[in-house]
């Protein structure tokens, strides 16, 4: 959903999850960056979150999103294969009923899930989501 925002953050975000070492962010990308790290504050929860508040800086500096991202890639990486048979099944097959708030509560947090598990799923298009959503709708 980010290239909705703006079409070169594929390409970002793929270089970030490739790059090795400390990670600078060009002056251009700055706001990008800035962005993606309020984005990921907003939508993650439990340990994803604790990862990304990790790395704030200590003195008020700028955040780097993309360094935030690549961390958040690694801990995905390190899941061990039945783990992310599991969170893949988890993320398919929803019950949007079993939410305390309800159906569309579900919802919301099966769309935060989608965003935190990004680097897992890959490219999950707008068919696909829009095709489990439709198969579960009251």
């Amino acid at each position: 959903w980010l290239v909705a925002v703006h079409s070169d953050y594929g390409r970002y975000l793929e270089a970030a999850e490739s790059h090795q070492g400390e990670m600078i962010v060009p002056q251009h990308l700055h706001e990008a960056s800035s962005f993606l790290h309020t984005e990921l504050l907003t939508w993650l929860t439990g340990t994803q979150l604790a990862l990304v508040l990790r790395g704030l800086p200590l003195s008020g500096g700028a955040t780097n999103g993309f360094a935030a991202w690549r961390t958040l890639c690694e801990e995905e990486e390190r899941m061990d294969p039945a783990a992310q048979v599991a969170v893949l099944q988890e993320l398919l097959h929803p019950e949007f009923e079993s939410s305390e708030g309800g159906w569309r509560q579900g919802w919301a947090e099966w769309e935060a899930k989608l965003a935190r598990h990004a680097p897992l799923l890959g490219s999950l298009g707008d068919a696909v989501r829009t095709g489990i959503v439709r198969a579960r709708a009251p």
